[in-house]
């Protein structure tokens, strides 16, 4: 009625910029959202987020770094590329932003938790 944009439609733009493999491997475990300002149905809007926690300590105190070039290793002074399923942290954290595209006001900045899927705990 209003024109204003429902508050769970901020939600779907938020997902949205998630990469896939994170739905693939993990299911959101928690949500955080702070309304800057009310945008209208006819607004463009950029929706992006940021990885603010992607490490997971392994056997041996080993640890794993995701990134969006892939995976590094580190255990002691040797550093190598790890077997894929060795490279998933137990859980992530992202930071999320939604901004109008026309002057990149802020409509909307969160955070959301993820956690690593059952079928996808390392033995």
């Amino acid at each position: 009625m209003n024109q204003h944009v429902n508050n769970v439609k901020y939600v779907g733009w938020v997902m949205e910029s998630v990469p896939v493999a994170v739905f693939e491997n993990y299911e959101l475990s928690s949500m955080t959202l702070k309304y800057r300002r009310q945008c209208s149905q006819s607004d463009v809007l950029q929706s992006m987020c940021s990885p603010t926690s992607c490490t997971a300590k392994l056997e041996k105190e080993a640890k794993v770094e995701v990134n969006g070039a892939g995976c590094s290793y580190t255990a002691g002074s040797q550093t190598s590329i790890p077997d894929v399923a060795k490279c998933v942290p137990p859980h992530l954290q992202f930071t999320h932003l939604l901004r109008l595209q026309v002057d990149g006001a802020e409509i909307l900045q969160g955070k959301t938790q993820w956690r690593l899927k059952k079928s996808k705990h390392l033995h």
